[in-house]
């Protein structure tokens, strides 16, 4: 590499001199590349946005736009620089040529949208948010996110824009992104509620307290000192907040299950057909899974439809002109009202019917729920298997039809109940247990205590 092409390529970024630029270029055309070659420097885009030359910058920038992502010898890209040197409207600038400049990590893992939480910078966050809302699950090498800097730097304003944004974020994953950040833990496994839960009992600290106890967090995170953000709350009107949100000292709250823990064997036939579920949908690719979903959903859907237009046809009831009322199929009259809207099939072609109907409507119906995520999706595909029961419960002309069809309506019904009590008894058990345990233990103490005194 020409020395005196590199002090002229500096010179013409120190004053921002584009017609240098362009003579350097043409003295020696591979400076650029010989530049970018080189893991850690300045690069002429880092002067230029050190010094707030635009026009300069952005011509680097068209001409090499990895060096928008190089880092100096001190780990700072040119964003870093640019948001150091309070150069907006070239960050501007930079942000709307490459949205992932957001994401551009420097010293000690600091991205730009950590910077400007750092800072305060509201109206720089929420640009940042806006053309880039995966750039708020980057963290740094301490484990922070930007709530945490936020909260740290005492930038309230900054913790609830970023708060309010993951409340309002309507991409993908939304909701898991929400939960997964309000809940993150630093390097000493402190939660944004945990560093809140210690400061100064001040108007904005109790304004951002009281919206985040009303968000997704969980209250009752422990950190690497066994607490909770009760335990570690700095005086009495934070710890009465948190106390009226529901939250509870470590001595309340029993120890959640280890990885380990997880990893056991477990017999419930619950987590056995959950694992099943998870292995069958985990093996689907994404186009015989759409492939998979039209044919189950055609299938449920035929055959819903055949429980309201049986073969053969029902019962019809009708009225003669002198109101003397009897009922009508299309090949027989019969002079009982209670058969109005049954098949007009036999019990034995009925029942056949019943059992293949049934079974190919279940079938497609599982592979329905196995097939997609969970969701809101389940209580519509529940309301419509149990509408398409109480079809065929109304529909079969005898009674041992009906009863089986009935039987398995109110199974059917009562199964998300029965799913909330088995859950809540597998995550009461251990609690029960434990209860149970020192209920024993105490009153083996006061039994050996009675004991010695000769009771």
């Amino acid at each position: 590499m020409n020395i005196n092409s590199v002090d002229q390529l500096k010179a013409a970024a120190e004053t921002g001199d584009i017609d240098l630029l362009y003579t350097v270029i043409h003295d020696d055309p591979s400076i650029l590349e010989i530049i970018d070659s080189i893991p850690f420097v300045e690069t002429p885009l880092h002067i230029a946005t050190s010094l707030g030359h635009i026009r300069f910058a952005i011509e680097i920038m068209n001409l090499k736009p990895s060096f928008a992502l190089k880092l100096n010898p001190q780990g700072f890209s040119p964003v870093h620089l640019a948001m150091q040197n309070d150069q907006e409207r070239m960050l501007s600038r930079f942000v709307n040529m490459n949205k992932d400049l957001v994401r551009t990590r420097g010293r000690e893992g600091l991205t730009p949208l950590h910077f400007a939480s750092q800072i305060g910078e509201v109206e720089l966050l929420a640009k940042f948010l806006f053309v880039c809302p995966k750039s708020i699950e980057d963290v740094t090498v301490k484990g922070e996110t930007a709530l945490h800097i936020a909260v740290k730097k005492e930038q309230y304003e900054a913790l609830d824009l970023l708060v309010c944004f993951l409340r309002e974020n309507i991409v993908r994953g939304a909701r898991r992104t929400q939960y997964k950040i309000l809940n993150w833990k630093d390097e000493d496994d402190n939660t944004i509620l945990h560093i809140l839960a210690q400061r100064n009992s001040e108007p904005r600290v109790v304004k951002a307290l009281g919206r985040l106890v009303k968000s997704r967090i969980n209250l009752n995170e422990k950190n690497l000192e066994n607490k909770t953000a009760l335990d570690m709350a700095a005086n009495a009107e934070i710890r009465s907040i948190l106390l009226c949100a529901g939250a509870k000292s470590t001595s309340q709250i029993t120890n959640a299950p280890t990885y380990a823990d997880k990893l056991r064997p477990k017999t419930t036939i619950r987590h056995l057909v959950t694992t099943y579920i998870l292995r069958i949908r985990g093996n689907i690719l994404e186009e015989q899974r759409n492939t998979w979903l039209i044919v189950a959903t055609l299938i449920a859907t035929a055959t819903y439809q055949s429980a309201l237009s049986p073969p053969g046809g029902t019962y019809q009831f009708s009225a003669s002109d002198d109101h003397n009322m009897n009922i009508t199929s299309s090949d027989s009259t019969i002079s009982r009202p209670k058969d109005a809207g049954n098949s007009i099939l036999s019990r034995p072609e009925f029942f056949m019917f019943l059992i293949l109907n049934m079974t190919s409507f279940f079938l497609s119906t599982i592979s329905i729920v196995i097939m997609i995520p969970r969701g809101i999706i389940d209580s519509a595909l529940h309301c419509f298997t149990s509408s398409y029961l109480f079809s065929m419960y109304r529909i079969s002309p005898t009674d041992i039809s009906s009863i089986i069809t009935l039987i398995i309506f109110y199974l059917i019904s009562i199964a998300p109940g029965i799913e909330a009590f088995l859950r809540m008894y597998y995550e009461l058990k251990p609690v029960i247990a434990k209860k149970l345990k020192i209920s024993s233990l105490k009153k083996y103490c006061c039994k050996r205590r009675n004991t010695n005194h000769g009771l």
